[in-house]
C-alpha cells in the first residue's frame, strides 16, 4: 500500500485548484521530468525538467488558456506510481473557445517527491478549441 504517495499526489492537485504553483515545486524532486504527450501543434506538449521546466510549462499555458475546472476524480494507487482520472474544461485565452477534455495521469513517487509525470490527455479538443475563430 502506498497511502503516502497518494497523498502527495493529492496534495499535488490541491495545491493546483488552489493556484499555489509555488508551494508545489516543494513535491517536485531535483530530477524530475513532466511528459505532456500530444501534436506539435499543441503549443505546450512536450518533456519539461526539474522545477525550471515546471515553470516554462505554466509560462507557455498562462498565455493561452484558463482552467476553469479541473476535476481529478479518481487516485489510483500502484505502488511507486499513482494514476489519477480526471476531466477539465478550459476556455481559450485568444478566441474565447472552450473544451473538456478526459485525461490519466501517471505519477512516479519517491521518497516523497513526484520524480516523473505522465499527461495523457484528449489533445484533439484542445487543438480544435485553440484552432477555432473567434466566436
Amino acid at each position: 500500500m502506498s497511502q503516502p504517495n497518494v497523498d502527495v499526489v493529492r496534495r499535488f492537485f490541491q495545491l493546483f485548484e488552489e493556484g499555489r504553483l509555488e508551494d508545489i515545486e516543494s513535491l517536485l524532486s531535483e530530477d524530475f521530468e513532466w511528459i505532456y504527450h500530444g501534436p506539435k501543434s499543441l503549443p505546450w506538449a512536450g518533456t519539461y525538467r526539474g522545477v525550471t521546466g515546471f515553470r516554462e510549462f505554466f509560462t507557455v499555458v498562462r498565455g493561452l488558456i484558463e482552467v476553469q475546472e479541473c476535476d481529478a476524480y479518481d487516485y489510483l494507487d500502484a505502488g511507486d506510481r499513482v494514476v489519477v482520472l480526471g476531466v477539465s474544461r478550459t476556455r481559450i485565452l485568444a478566441n474565447d473557445a472552450r473544451y473538456e477534455a478526459q485525461w490519466m495521469n501517471v505519477f512516479t513517487v519517491h521518497d516523497g517527491l513526484i520524480t516523473r509525470y505522465l499527461d495523457l490527455y484528449d489533445t484533439a479538443s484542445v487543438v480544435e478549441a485553440l484552432n477555432a475563430p473567434r466566436g
